[in-house]
C-alpha cells in the first residue's frame, strides 16, 4: 500500500458520508482503502465496471446495498462520483447519472477540492 492511489470526492458523496454513523463510515473507508490500494484491479464483490470509465463501489450497510460510482483519471487519482441505494437489478437512471458526472466533472471543472477523509470522535463509536 505504498503506492495508493489519491481519492478526491465529489459534494454528493461528501454530504453522504458526512451523513454515516461512524461505523458504517468506517466500513465504507477500508472499501476505499482497496480502492485505492490497486483500482485497476480490484473487482467483484467489491467494484464493478458500468461502462464509459464509470465503476462502482459495492458496500452493504446493514444490510442495505449502496453503491459509489467512481472513475479513475489519468493523475493516478480515484474520484467519488455519485451514490444511490441500490432497488433493482440494473440501475439505468443512476447509471446515466454517474456517467454524465463523469463528463462534468472531466471537461468543467480540475481536481476535486475535498479529498476522502473524516476524522471520526470516540463519542461518535457509542
Amino acid at each position: 500500500m505504498d503506492n495508493l492511489y489519491d481519492v478526491e470526492i465529489e459534494p454528493e458523496v461528501r454530504a453522504w458520508l458526512e451523513s454515516l454513523p461512524a461505523r458504517h463510515y468506517r466500513k465504507v473507508e477500508r472499501m476505499v482503502m482497496l480502492l485505492a490500494d490497486d483500482p485497476t484491479v480490484l473487482g467483484e464483490p467489491h467494484a464493478r465496471h458500468l461502462g464509459e470509465g464509470v465503476r462502482e463501489l459495492r458496500p452493504t450497510i446493514d444490510g442495505t446495498a449502496f453503491r459509489i460510482t467512481y472513475w479513475l483519471t489519468s493523475r493516478r487519482t480515484v474520484v467519488l462520483l455519485t451514490v444511490f441505494r441500490k432497488t433493482r437489478m440494473r440501475e439505468e437512471a443512476e447509471v446515466d447519472r454517474a456517467k454524465l458526472a463523469r463528463k462534468v466533472c472531466e471537461s468543467e471543472h480540475g481536481p476535486a477540492h475535498d479529498l476522502f477523509e473524516r476524522d471520526v470522535d470516540e463519542e461518535e463509536w457509542v
